[in-house]
């Protein structure tokens, strides 16, 4: 008999996981759903791109009925309950059943009314803003730990910095950092925070760090109140908003700590903490792992998920591949780019208080990298280029 895989999610470990488990278990094998409420799969980190011009929407966006193209199944809906209990998923297209599931919903973000650059609407407001400013404050804000991408909002800030230094505005703007953190970048090591506040410096960017899980307290017109009480004024902001799981994961009992809670991340186990044929992966578990909420990251132990899969649903184990937790970055500065290699796996083993890291100095060849990549992503999951 046939057995269902029922996949989450359309997004980076929708995709590697649906297409890398067909690779090795063919249609007569396993019959592999890919369940999501868009139609088209985004490539969030363009989302900077869009805000600042250099991409249309329809560039970093494909289709997901591309799928059909590799025998995977794909179903618009928006998914209602999860069940585990009773290998039950409701959706608003129907029921489905599963042999496994794979539960790769992300985190949603709670709108704050400000413009950003962590969803796609919100990021086509960015141009506006930026545009209405010819002189003033412009701050970037984190409300709160954790969401998506944690170098995104200094990238932002870098990007709006080499916005108005191009058109020759940047000594009449000021540009400010609102974080939770006390220090840029302090959750990859006190040499990386060290290192990102003196370049931050040399931009002329100011960086308030909160020292707190919850940096907001009032956003207003004009003016931001921090949890420490600091009010700060400003002509544009562009605000992080609050990340969430979504409420099928959290109203089910897959989660934990607010987050879908994958058995033992330490040693590549992702099944869920309570059944042994549902995995949660990506953002939607990336807190209890506890790592960033980053695709490269799931791509760095997505083999381990995918070598379980496959001996769940063909009884044929393929061996244990080499076991690491890492995630690359590339940043863009404007002009050029920097970039970050970071082992994550002795930090998640509890063995060292930080992720080994080495960054890589400021170079155009790294920007050229980050542009080639969303064109590589849509190539390899999806085989085309928009």
């Amino acid at each position: 008999m046939v057995k269902k895989l029922l996949i989450l999610g359309g997004g980076t470990g929708g995709l590697i996981i649906s297409r890398e488990v067909r690779e090795l278990l063919g249609p007569g094998e396993v019959e592999i759903t890919v369940v999501d409420m868009k139609d088209r799969t985004e490539f969030r980190p363009s989302y900077l791109y869009v805000a600042f011009g250099y991409r249309r929407p329809e560039q970093i966006s494909a289709p997901l009925d591309l799928l059909k193209r590799h025998n995977v199944n794909f179903v618009k809906a928006k998914v209602t309950k999860i069940d585990p209990a009773n290998r039950k998923v409701s959706t608003t297209a129907g029921d489905f059943t599963y042999d496994n599931l794979v539960v790769a919903l992300g985190a949603e973000t709670v709108d704050t009314g400000f413009p950003h650059t962590w969803e796609l609407e919100p990021s086509l407001k960015v141009t506006d803003a930026l545009v209405q400013v010819k002189s003033g404050h412009v701050v970037i804000g984190v409300y709160s730990l954790p969401y998506r991408c944690p170098p995104a909002p200094i990238e932002l800030a870098m990007l709006t910095h080499f916005y108005y230094l191009t058109r020759g505005l940047r000594d009449k703007v000021k540009i400010t950092v609102v974080h939770p953190m006390k220090r840029p970048f302090e959750n990859f090591g006190p040499m990386a925070a060290k290192w990102m506040s003196g370049f931050l410096q040399q931009l002329g960017i100011d960086y308030i760090g909160v020292g707190q899980s919850v940096a907001i307290k009032n956003l207003g017109k004009n003016e931001i109140e921090t949890t420490t009480g600091e009010k700060i004024k400003f002509d544009a902001a562009f605000i992080v908003p609050p990340h969430k799981a979504p409420d099928p994961v959290l109203n089910s009992d897959l989660a934990k700590n607010g987050w879908a809670a994958p058995r033992n991340p330490a040693n590549g186990d992702f099944r869920s903490e309570k059944y042994d044929d549902v995995y949660v992966i990506g953002d939607v578990a990336a807190p209890n792992v506890p790592v960033g909420m980053a695709g490269t990251i799931l791509h760095s132990y997505a083999p381990w998920v995918v070598s379980n899969i496959v001996a769940d649903l063909a009884g044929v184990s393929l061996g244990k591949p080499p076991f690491r937790i890492v995630g690359t970055c590339a940043l863009d500065v404007g002009a050029y780019g920097m970039a970050a290699a970071c082992d994550f796996t002795p930090f998640v083993k509890k063995q060292k208080p930080y992720p080994d890291c080495m960054f890589l100095p400021p170079s155009p060849v790294t920007r050229m990298f980050k542009e080639m990549f969303e064109k590589i992503y849509f190539n390899w999951l999806l085989g085309v280029v928009p």
